[in-house]
């Protein structure tokens, strides 16, 4: 093998580990965020979150709902493209769909745990934050 195939073959497999990296850590789960702000709309049929990391490395891109309906929302959220502090398509807004008989929003925080971050108030309809959870 000549040593611009050799070159060649390095080259393109640098690329697509640079590739894998950036592209793969808009998948990881984030297991660090936090409710900064809710609003719910005038219908009640949307809850806009506002969600933000305790930390200063990293954004949050998406989530997941693995719930709502009858049922409540289980949200995952996941790390934005482009490696460890890259902003491709961060995001701190984002509205969740409601139905009548939802009743709370939890977040994913790893090994199958869930925080209750909003609960709706059976005898008001009113979303509040937990006490456990208020500052």
């Amino acid at each position: 093998m000549t040593w611009k195939k050799k070159w060649m073959i390095g080259l393109v497999l640098t690329a697509a580990l640079v590739l894998l990296l950036l592209v793969g850590s808009g998948f990881v789960q984030r297991t660090d965020v936090v409710l900064t702000g809710y609003e719910v709309s005038a219908d009640g049929r949307t809850l806009t979150l506002d969600v933000s990391l305790p930390t200063s490395m990293g954004y949050v891109r998406a989530y997941r709902d693995e719930g709502g309906g009858v049922r409540p929302h289980y949200l995952h959220f996941y790390s934005t493209f482009g490696g460890l502090n890259s902003s491709f398509g961060a995001q701190s807004r984002f509205t969740l769909p409601l139905g009548e008989q939802d009743d709370a929003v939890l977040f994913y925080r790893g090994g199958g745990g869930y925080a209750l971050v909003l609960e709706k108030d059976e005898a008001t309809g009113q979303w509040t934050i937990p006490e456990t959870q208020a500052p």
